[in-house]
């Protein structure tokens, strides 16, 4: 049998500890709920121009379109970037976006382009297309942001997500497809991933990166 002290010792830590759960997860409702960096702080100009550059050439090609403009970067041809990319993971992300800008900047024209008309400019799932009955997730949930600060995001499911869609099946565009329709045969795996790298990045992360390219 416990003595008092001992008892009285037991409860305090206990205290202590789910005080400690609470502080943390009041820190990360109040410090993270702001979200994915906002687009206009995100996207280095350059980057976009580029894209939509290529884009524009492809006759909005989005896999075509980056391969090229890949191309360029790295000094190689399209069909080697396509041949590397399908041997990139689908279950983990390559791209770091605590540490990475320009992989978020490259994830958040990607995401203007090719995402914002569903999940709005802010990713709170309020885009201009969207389905009123079939509503786009909403990046900026306390959870969704948790998993982002905590976890870097749900990465694989986000990766699947992406690339098959997901939903019930609706009219959308003039066609049939998923609520979420998939873009698997539209984008190549590292622009999805580069998509996820953005939604992973966080606000804070936003004003220390422009003032490093304005530096």
């Amino acid at each position: 049998m416990r003595c008092k002290d001992e008892i009285g010792l037991t409860f305090s830590y206990r205290c202590g500890f789910f005080r400690g759960v609470v502080i943390v997860s009041t820190a990360l409702l109040f410090g993270s709920c702001a979200g994915p960096q906002p687009l206009q702080r995100a996207i280095n100009p350059r980057d976009q121009a580029e894209y939509v550059r290529f884009l524009n050439a492809s006759n909005g090609d989005g896999r075509g379109a980056f391969a090229a403009w890949m191309a360029r970067v790295r000094n190689a041809s399209p069909e080697a970037i396509l041949r590397a990319d399908g041997d990139l993971s689908m279950t983990r992300n390559p791209f770091d976006a605590h540490n990475d800008p320009v992989a978020v900047s490259r994830g958040a024209v990607l995401y203007k382009i090719h995402c914002a008309r569903c999940h709005g400019d802010d990713a709170r799932g309020r885009g201009p297309s969207t389905l009123a009955e079939f509503p786009a997730t909403n990046f900026k949930t306390f959870w969704k942001r948790l998993a982002a600060t905590l976890h870097r995001g749900a990465p694989r499911k986000w990766f699947r997500v992406i690339r098959d869609g997901a939903g019930d099946m609706v009219d959308y565009a003039g066609e049939r497809s998923r609520a979420m329709p998939a873009f698997g045969d539209k984008l190549a795996r590292e622009q999805i991933w580069l998509v996820i790298t953005y939604l992973q990045s966080l606000d804070m992360d936003a004003a220390r990166d422009a003032r490093s390219r304005q530096s």
